[in-house]
This record gives C-alpha cells, structure tokens and sequence, in this order.
C-alpha cells in the first residue's frame, strides 16, 4: 500500500481514489461499478434518487425525457470480458403490430425490439413507470398468439420498455428461437 498524499491528510487516499477513477476510461468505470455493487444496479440507482432533493429528482427526470435519439442496439454492451452484459437477454430489432392495454384504455402499436424478457414499443404516448401492462401480438410465420402480462420498466419520448412479468416455457421457446433466427 502507498503512503496518502500529506498535503491531502486524513482524506489523501480518497483523494488518490477519486482521481484514479476520473482518469479511467468510461467503459473501465462501468465494469468497476458493476464489480462494486453486483447485479443489483437498479437498486442503487433507487437509492441515489431518493437522497436527491424534489428539484435534482425534478432535473433527472427532464434530463431523462430529454435525452438524445439513439438507435437501439441489436446486441447488449458488453461490459467485462467474459462477455457479461448489461441486460438480461439479448434483443432482437423487428416491426411487430401489438395491440395493448393500460389502465382500462385499449392501444395499438408496434413492438421495434423484442426478447425473451420484455419489448420496447413505439409510442407518442406517455405511461407511467410500473404500469401494469396486458400485450397480445403475433410474431411472423407463427401459428401461436401472445398474451403477455408486464410492467412498464421505462420511458422515453419515442416509447416505453416492457418487462414480462410471467411466461410459459412454451412462449419462451417460440420467443428465443425468434430473437435467436437470423434473417
């Protein structure tokens, strides 16, 4: 261990910490947030924004609605080397009509992205985080329908991302093997 900067004092390896991590490329300080708290992301960042005060909660949530167009990706980031991902299953881009209900009030739409956990849906509207959701869409060159209960997980101004809450093993297995197909 190296001695702590005395010009810093008691603080001097917090010092030394802060600024290894600043120096760190973006990319290297996500995989030692990721080593630090685990898989329990969401919970942490649950954390933070309850000690932010109403007018930084306020800012966060215009920063978030505001933030810039971006294409989906077709694969998740991988943040370590073993190939670790950011999200649970990966995705898979399509053009899927889906027709929805939120709230006693009937939609339609289209579904831009699916996996085995969840869909990102095309929409003007704005819905409320953890918003029950009930899905039904088909997915091409199959026989069976889907009806899928789910949350909303997020949303921005171009849509929101569901979340399954439960799915039979058989729709799993349709699912996969359509997110895994290659066109």
């Amino acid at each position: 261990m190296t001695a702590s900067d005395p010009e810093l004092g008691k603080f001097g390896i917090t010092a030394r910490l802060f600024r290894l991590v600043s120096d760190m490329p973006k990319d290297q300080q996500l995989i030692l947030l990721k080593q630090l708290i685990g898989n329990d992301v969401s919970n942490h960042l649950y954390k933070l924004i309850v000690e932010m005060t109403e007018e930084q909660q306020i800012i966060l949530l215009e920063h978030m609605g505001q933030m810039p167009e971006v294409e989906l990706p077709i694969l998740t980031v991988s943040l370590e080397e073993n190939g670790a991902s950011m999200r649970e299953n990966p995705r898979k881009p399509c053009l899927i009509n889906a027709n929805y209900r939120i709230q006693d009030r009937n939609y339609k739409s289209y579904i831009l992205d699916i996996s085995i956990g969840g869909v990102f849906i095309e929409t003007d509207e704005r819905v409320g985080l953890g918003k029950e959701i009930l899905l039904k869409f088909s997915l091409p060159h199959q026989p069976q329908h889907f009806t899928l209960a789910g949350n909303i997980a997020w949303s921005g101004p171009k849509g929101f991302g569901v979340k399954f809450n439960k799915i039979s093993s058989v729709q799993m297995e349709v699912l996969k093997s359509f997110v895994e197909q290659t066109d």
